[in-house]
């Protein structure tokens, strides 16, 4: 089972984090595609290759969909995608929730969303209180 993986971010957002999540890991165990959202164009535009790259991705057992911020325009984009679709999709995209997701290749649609938030909200740390608090 292979659960696709769709970063829909503001410019160049995603495909930053894509770059330096491929420069630690080599290749990747998920397949990842990015559609950065550049203001130039119209959203409708946007949708239409949402939809694309949906397909491209989706093997069957649907498309985990990371945006940057939610109730923004690539959140916004991402939610066009929920009345047709299999997806799931979580806002507030960060290097740790995409380091957790590749750590579980085989993962259903469900539970890769949920590591997806756990991987986000684990990898948030007050730096200063970790360290007084452990010597």
């Amino acid at each position: 089972m292979s659960v696709g993986v769709l970063l829909i971010t503001h410019d160049d957002i995603g495909s930053s984090l894509l770059k330096s999540l491929q420069k630690m890991l080599g290749t990747l165990p998920l397949p990842v595609k990015v559609l950065p959202i550049r203001h130039k164009n119209e959203p409708i535009a946007f949708r239409y290759h949402a939809e694309k790259i949906y397909q491209s991705l989706n093997k069957g057992h649907g498309v985990l969909v990371l945006t940057d911020l939610f109730g923004a325009t690539p959140c916004n984009i991402a939610c066009h995608l929920i009345p047709h679709h299999r997806v799931r999709i979580v806002a507030g995209l960060n290097f740790s929730m995409l380091v957790k997701i590749m750590n579980y290749p085989d993962a259903d649609l469900d539970t890769l969303a949920s590591k997806a938030l756990s991987g986000a909200c684990q990898g948030v740390l007050d730096v200063n209180s970790v360290i007084t608090d452990n010597g």
